[in-house]
């Protein structure tokens, strides 16, 4: 049977021009989306950024440097911000699996996300807090011993902690747990669709784990619409909620559909020895979603990787016209060479 949703907006996500974001993360992957999303739906966007860390040069929206590891500072800064939504995206994720990444998975994505979310309560205790979590901890007070990565760990806990504020103080917050992110403008090209794209792209052909992973892939664009809508809505009734298709689908097709979308002859090369130990498996239950958030994905996984094929191969080209525009210089001579 069909899922059903009554939920309510504060407003049409169609106009929120009287609405004031708060986003941290705005210049990631899903923060640029985001970001370019809340414009173009007219609202205010101030981008929260850590002391360091880059600006957005994408984006009109301002830009306001915030302490995240000082309670009272976050406190401040929003005080002075009075936004009427925060969305938190900012976070540290790395493929690095040693100790040390333990610690600055925690140190990033709990104790600072932990301070914001202390700050929201003191200044602006009425505002919705959404924060990113991951697909991978999929209900983390049973599963949280299966997480099989320091970022896994980190979010995980920041899941026990946002439901836990949640119930005990009233805090109005609510954690988004997102499956495997792909899309168009992604900056980590390190990432398995981009880099699969990119190799083809260049006639090389990309070298890969076993592809036996499922994984749960959600188009970049949905995500952000189920931010925003999470972020809206009059109430929530869940801590957490889940941000993905429903339907798993393995890496080794997800590859062989960006080849036949692409025409490429070369076969992609799949190593077992690439496998990392104690990845999970994990998909959205898409329906509870849409009953308590009224979002649902839109972008078929085909569809979106065209998409994201599109945009790649936009790039490339604009990259080539504006390299055969740059002076090439021989080594031996200071002198100008033309194009060939």
């Amino acid at each position: 049977m069909q899922a059903t949703s009554s939920i309510e907006q504060v407003s049409t996500l169609a106009d929120l021009r009287d609405h004031r974001f708060a986003v941290s993360g705005a210049s990631g992957f899903i923060g640029r989306h985001l970001v370019s999303l809340l414009h173009e739906r007219g609202a205010q966007v101030v981008m929260l950024r850590r002391p360091g860390s880059p600006t957005a040069p994408f984006t009109p929206a301002r830009s306001h440097v915030v302490d995240f590891t000082d309670t009272k500072a976050c406190a401040a800064a929003l005080r002075r911000l009075k936004p009427t939504h925060i969305i938190h995206l900012a976070g540290y994720a790395n493929s690095d699996r040693s100790p040390e990444s333990i610690a600055r998975s925690l140190d990033v994505n709990l104790t600072a996300s932990m301070k914001l979310i202390l700050g929201s309560m003191d200044a602006v205790p009425d505002t919705r807090v959404v924060v990113s979590g991951t697909l991978e901890t999929s209900s983390p007070w049973r599963d949280v011993t299966e997480v099989g990565s320091p970022y896994g760990i980190s979010k995980a806990m920041l899941e026990v902690l946002a439901g836990g504020l949640q119930r005990l103080y009233g805090a109005n917050v609510v954690n988004a747990r997102i499956g495997m992110v792909y899309g168009p403008d992604d900056p980590n090209e390190h990432r398995l669709v981009p880099s699969v794209i990119s190799a083809f792209l260049r006639g090389q052909a990309p070298v890969l784990s076993s592809g036996r992973r499922r994984c749960d892939w959600v188009y970049v664009g949905d995500v952000a619409q189920a931010l925003l809508q999470a972020a809206t809505l009059r109430r929530i009734d869940e801590p957490s909620f889940d941000v993905g298709s429903g339907r798993l689908t393995s890496i080794r097709r997800v590859v062989e559909l960006i080849r036949s979308h692409l025409g490429a002859p070369l076969d992609p090369v799949f190593s077992d020895e690439l496998d990392r130990p104690n990845e999970q498996e994990r998909c959205a239950d898409a329906d509870k979603t849409f009953r308590v958030t009224g979002w649902r994905a839109q972008t078929s996984l085909t569809e979106g990787l065209l998409r994201t094929i599109a945009w790649h191969k936009r790039v490339a080209i604009d990259e080539s016209s504006a390299s055969a525009l740059v002076p090439q210089f021989d080594n031996r001579s200071s002198r100008a060479r033309p194009p060939l």
